[in-house]
């Protein structure tokens, strides 16, 4: 049951808007973790929030944000939105805001893709187990041989026994 606890602190974690802080700039990504070919929000403070920042990331290219002033707080925030695409791999992509001051924040994105067709863990260190090149087939085949000649045999001398 504890491990279970563990796993639920741990998702957690994972879920929760990606906050970074640089000398009062800060950028947060929401979701932090997102399945490819979403959409997420930015949020970012700059020192100076009356000119649009640069968001950029491996994981969506480059996108400007605005500067927006929030209704419950009054003090102007950037905010955008960016589209991971379908395609992009599994991995966590570090995400940099640079203000127009030129100071930057930066934060980590997690994408997850269960569309890429990906290979299953490489376990064991049997042969069958191994990358060999596409030769699986001819080593069973092989050994499928081998285990009817061994039978043969025993049933051969048997038959010379009797």
């Amino acid at each position: 049951m504890k491990w279970l606890l563990t796993l639920s602190a741990a998702l957690a974690v994972i879920a929760a808007p990606s906050a970074a802080h640089a000398d009062g700039e800060y950028i947060r990504i929401t979701p932090s973790t997102i399945q490819a070919g979403f959409q997420i929000e930015i949020e970012a403070f700059c020192g100076d929030n009356v000119n649009p920042a640069t968001v950029k990331s491996e994981a969506f290219g480059v996108v400007t944000i605005t500067p927006q002033q929030d209704p419950r707080s009054g003090k102007f925030v950037h905010r955008g939105t960016a589209t991971i695409p379908q395609d992009k791999h599994a991995r966590a992509y570090p995400v940099t805001m640079t203000c127009p001051s030129n100071q930057s924040a930066t934060t980590t994105l997690h994408v997850v893709n269960f569309n890429v067709p990906s290979r299953g863990p490489r376990t064991g260190g049997g042969a069958l187990a191994s990358d060999n090149g596409g030769h699986s087939g001819l080593i069973v085949a092989g050994a499928g041989s081998l285990a009817a000649g061994a039978f043969l045999l025993v049933l051969a001398r048997r038959r010379r026994q009797a």
